[in-house]
């Protein structure tokens, strides 16, 4: 599906202006095919969550929200033009899936949390089937994505976001589902191999962001000079030794 005109402007500013009031760090979105039906499968952690895959991801990404969420004037323009289904979870949201599996078959992307839910303890919980579903019905890719930090960003039961605080995407190889036959078995399996994979990505991201903090990055340049500096006295030392040696001859 090709990008709108609306989409594109609103995602172009809203990027910049997360850019502006948060410090988000992405990698791995080359991941995600250029073309073709992908379902981007992530944790989540926060509200913002949607909002900072959806202007990451290099194509138009449609999200489902709450019903509630479409109250305000500002957000209802907002979703209108990201292209936010709205889902009424009293009536069990199936013409919300039924939407989102044709705009899968007509080769868009669509962004969807396994878990269901937010995550109250930053632990993702066991993921639901319906991803596997979604690609069993239209041979999607799902792109895992790990977030970390999020929470700390918009807690749990908070309004008010927490300016300037670093938090991470990590965006990994594509899955098909492989199974020739969609059941049970299959369905969970494929939902656990999801899950997993973000588990994975979510360690990853942690380990490679970290090790790129000003803090992290000062404390290894003071080992290692601390090491250089250890084995340059060692040297003297043993010059010294030497040298006391031969002038005792």
């Amino acid at each position: 599906m090709e990008e709108s005109r609306d989409y594109r402007r609103t995602r172009q500013t809203l990027g910049r202006a997360l850019q502006l009031c948060f410090r988000p760090r992405y990698r791995g979105q080359e991941h995600v095919p250029v073309d073709g039906p992908v379902i981007i499968a992530a944790n989540h952690l926060s509200h913002i969550d949607p909002a900072f895959i959806m202007t990451a991801t290099p194509r138009p990404v449609t999200y489902l929200s709450k019903q509630e969420h479409f109250d305000g004037r500002l957000r209802r323009a907002l979703f209108s033009r990201m292209g936010v289904i709205p889902i009424d979870r009293d009536a069990g949201g199936s013409d919300a899936l039924v939407e989102v599996e044709a705009i899968l078959r007509e080769g868009g992307a669509v962004g969807i949390f396994p878990e269901g839910t937010r995550s109250r303890d930053g632990v993702p919980g066991p993921g639901r089937t319906g991803v596997a579903r979604l690609a069993a019905a239209t041979s999607a890719a799902v792109v895992p994505v790990a977030i970390r930090e999020t929470d700390r960003v918009v807690p749990v039961g908070k309004r008010v976001p927490r300016l300037w605080r670093r938090f991470f995407y990590e965006f990994g190889e594509p899955l098909y589902f492989r199974a020739k036959e969609a059941n049970r078995e299959t369905l969970r399996e494929f939902t656990n191999q999801v899950m997993d994979a973000i588990a994975a990505l979510s360690e990853e991201a942690g380990d490679y962001w970290y090790s790129r903090r000003l803090r992290t990055r000062m404390t290894e340049w003071q080992k290692r000079n601390g090491l250089v500096r250890a084995r340059l006295r060692e040297s003297l030392d043993k010059r010294a030794q030497a040298l006391r040696t031969r002038l005792g001859r």
